[in-house]
Order: structure tokens, then sequence, then C-alpha cells
């Protein structure tokens, strides 16, 4: 657990020292969602807690892709199309 704490406080102070507000303050939120998790508590507190882990994970992706740019605008619709064309591959298995 102190090895895991530990590299989960090395990747914060990465993101604070290179990313954006938004994405700091998204990382910042999803440590501080990790670090409420009680493995010992009930199992219902346990899945609201590792539902809003997720849920931070998930905005500070967003975040993360907005700063990099990795999210498609609405002038490049062939950047669009590419990639529901990769998704909709991807989930038929071809």
């Amino acid at each position: 657990m102190w090895e895991i704490t530990s590299d989960l406080i090395g990747a914060l102070n990465g993101a604070q020292l290179c990313g954006s507000m938004p994405v700091i303050a998204a990382a910042e939120a999803l440590v501080t969602a990790i670090s409420d998790l009680e493995l010992h508590k009930s199992a219902a507190r346990f899945q609201q807690q590792s539902a809003a882990v997720v849920a931070a994970r998930e905005a500070f992706l967003d975040a993360c892709r907005e700063d990099l740019a990795y999210t498609t605008h609405w002038w490049q619709i062939r950047r669009c199309l590419g990639e529901r064309r990769f998704l909709r591959r991807q989930q038929t298995g071809r």
C-alpha cells in the first residue's frame, strides 16, 4: 500500500508540474477520491466510493484529452468519422 501511495503522489506531482489548471484540479480530485476508499467499510459504501473513483478518473482523462487537443471539434469531420469507424470495428471485433 505504501508503494502504491508513493506512486500516486509522484504522479500527482508530475501533473502539478506539467499540467494546466483543469488537469491539475482533475488530478487532485482523483487523488482525493482514491484516498477516500475504505476497504473495511460496508460493501454498499465501498461500491459508492469506487464509483466516485471511476468518475474522477474519467474526468481526469477528459481534462487531459482536452488539454492535449485529443478531442475532436466540429470542424474536424474526417477525424470524427474515423474515430466512429474505429470504435464500431472494435465493438464488432473485426
